[in-house]
């Protein structure tokens, strides 16, 4: 790793990773949104793993960025600075997240981080079952339940037709 003479972050020549201290993200993120930070994502295979900390503090903790190309950041526990591979920072910058970085080591966040990524990959297998046309039949119906005060008695029509066809 290197740091050059301006104000810019430790980064690594091999994989255009960059080392920030959280204190100095704020300061930084001018830097990269003149265009002069990389851009595109590392490989998929460069975000496996979490790493251990630049300063030495030992292995960090991962935290999925959920965006259009999703990925994950890794912090250090005792510094709390971040490593971003080649394009994160950038995504981060441009989806607005900055200010939002600490929420993504919260246990909350990480729930709710999950439980999405749990209901893309359901809604996604039941595509592939059901086909695009039924399961937007579907959806379309639960999200008309959801809220409705009869819904117990719609689900109870609807499994009795599903099952037995009419009275």
């Amino acid at each position: 790793m290197h740091k050059n003479n301006h104000e810019e972050p430790y980064s690594c020549i091999q994989c255009k990773g960059v080392w920030i201290q959280s204190e100095e993200i704020k300061k930084l993120t001018e830097y990269y949104q003149d265009g002069e930070g990389e851009n595109s994502l590392a490989p998929k295979d460069h975000d496996g793993k979490t790493g251990v900390c630049p300063a030495g503090h030992g292995i960090m903790l991962r935290a999925g960025i959920d965006v259009d190309q999703p990925f994950y950041l890794e912090r250090c526990t005792i510094c709390g600075g971040i490593w971003f591979d080649k394009g994160e920072l950038q995504q981060v910058l441009e989806n607005r997240l900055v200010d939002n970085l600490e929420d993504f080591w919260s246990q909350s966040w990480q729930r709710k981080f999950r439980k999405e990524k749990s209901r893309e990959e359901y809604i996604k297998l039941n595509r592939e079952v059901l086909g695009e046309d039924l399961l937007e039949l579907v959806l379309t119906l639960s999200a008309e339940l959801k809220n409705h005060p009869e819904r117990n008695r719609a689900l109870a029509l609807l499994k009795q037709e599903v099952l037995e066809g009419s009275l």
